[in-house]
């Protein structure tokens, strides 16, 4: 990935058994009646109005693939420095709400560590 610090990664040794990114791009963890886990940063209101108005565009260009919405947001996200503190603040900020399960099938502590 191109937003890890290079120095950082020549000290790991990723391999499929300590490494996983979970995407909930398509409410596959989340519950039908809560918003999806790309919304909650969006809906927290933490980031500013300018991640809304930048989210809102990179959204609805409706002739780009999902790879390069995918990658405007990461760009986007970057550039905001989130860290885990901001992601707890924005989970707690809104209705967030895992399925049945979720917690299990990712086999980490998320409920635990975020709600």
């Amino acid at each position: 990935m191109k937003y890890i610090n290079s120095k950082k990664v020549d000290n790991i040794r990723l391999t499929k058994g300590n490494f996983y990114v979970l995407i909930d791009f398509d409410r596959t963890l989340t519950k039908g009646n809560s918003i999806s886990g790309w919304r909650v940063l969006y809906y927290s209101n933490l980031l500013g109005d300018d991640f809304t108005r930048r989210y809102d565009e990179i959204h609805d260009k409706h002739n780009e693939t999902w790879e390069c919405r995918f990658k405007a947001y990461m760009d986007l996200l970057h550039e905001k420095n989130l860290d885990n503190q901001l992601i707890k603040e924005a989970v707690k900020k809104t209705d967030l709400e895992l399925r049945d399960g979720a917690q299990e099938f990712s086999n980490s502590d998320i409920k635990e560590k975020y709600f």
